[in-house]
Formats: structure tokens, C-alpha cells, sequence
């Protein structure tokens, strides 16, 4: 599946960090089409971005951008990715060390690719940068979610109903 098909579903939700230098905040974070700006946080790890929906959503991949070659010390090397209705309830999705150092977007399905994670609230954490960095610089980070027509019924194929004036009706307004 190619991620260019996924719909952007970041300004859908509510977005809050764990600390930020001064000007360097969760606005730059959110604007994935200046990759010249970053949001920088400041105080002691782990660093995290929460991402709050108003209802539950379905998520297929976080991307985040960073570069190592401007970043150095500063380049996330670990990222883990938390789930739940509220921040009480959270349950690891994903653990990841990064293989390469980072030049660019880097791409995280949450589960197999054809499926995708319904939450509520989603928490990305950055626990370990390159070089033992105290904090964290990424240049943007985005949720996409799964592709537009891939309903759950359609493909997991849990009613049997296909026809056009079914899918008119199968949800309410």
C-alpha cells in the first residue's frame, strides 16, 4: 500500500507536548509542509506528543520527519507508540529502535498493512536520541489514517451486503 493514498487525519485532533523550548512548540511540530521548522522539547526524557481525538478514529500510520545531518544529537533513535481511550488507559502499539539514521519522513504502520488501529488518543514518546541527546528535535509528525473507501465491513467482510443502497444506509448521520 502506498502511504501517498492516506488521508492526513492530523488536524482532526487535539495536539499537546510534554515540554517545548521557547517558540520552537507544537505549531511547528504540525506543519508537515515546512520541514524547516521543528518542534524542540526541554526537560528530561521520555519526550511526548499526545494526540487527542474528539471520538475514536482509525489510525494506520504515524509519520514523523527528522534529519540527523541538521539534528545530530538532537535525532530521535527510539520511538515507542502508545494507545488508549484516555491517557490512564494507555497500552504499548509499537516499540521501535531505528535501523538507519533518519533523513527525511519516516513511515510506522501500527499494525499489518491492511489494517488500522481505532483509538482515541494516541502518544508518541521519544525515550533515546543519537549520541545519549538529552532533547528532541522532529520536523514534523503526522497520523494518516486508512485509505478512503477501506470501511471495516467492506474488508473484513462481515455483512455480506454489497449493494449500492446498502452502503447509502450503512451509517447514521
Amino acid at each position: 500500500m502506498t502511504l501517498s493514498k492516506l488521508p492526513d487525519i492530523s488536524r482532526l485532533a487535539f495536539w499537546t507536548v510534554s515540554s517545548s523550548k521557547q517558540g520552537l512548540g507544537v505549531s511547528n511540530l504540525t506543519d508537515t509542509n515546512n520541514t524547516d521548522t521543528y518542534w524542540q522539547s526541554d526537560g528530561q526524557q521520555p519526550h511526548t506528543v499526545t494526540i487527542k481525538f474528539p471520538s475514536r478514529h482509525h489510525i494506520h500510520t504515524v509519520s514523523f520527519f527528522a534529519d540527523i545531518d541538521k539534528d545530530e544529537s538532537y535525532t530521535p533513535c527510539k520511538i515507542r507508540i502508545l494507545s488508549g481511550t484516555t491517557q490512564y488507559d494507555l497500552q504499548l502499539v509499537k516499540d521501535v529502535d531505528l535501523a538507519t539514521e533518519p533523513r527525511g519522513w519516516v513511515d510506522l504502520p501500527l499494525l499489518d498493512d491492511s489494517a488500522s488501529l481505532m483509538a482515541h488518543l494516541v502518544q508518541i514518546e521519544f525515550p533515546l536520541n543519537y549520541e545519549n541527546g538529552r532533547d528532541v528535535r522532529v520536523r514534523g509528525l503526522r497520523l494518516l489514517g486508512p485509505p478512503p473507501n477501506d470501511h471495516m465491513f467492506k474488508s473484513e467482510k462481515i455483512l455480506p451486503y454489497t449493494t449500492p443502497e446498502y452502503f447509502m444506509y450503512e451509517s447514521l448521520r
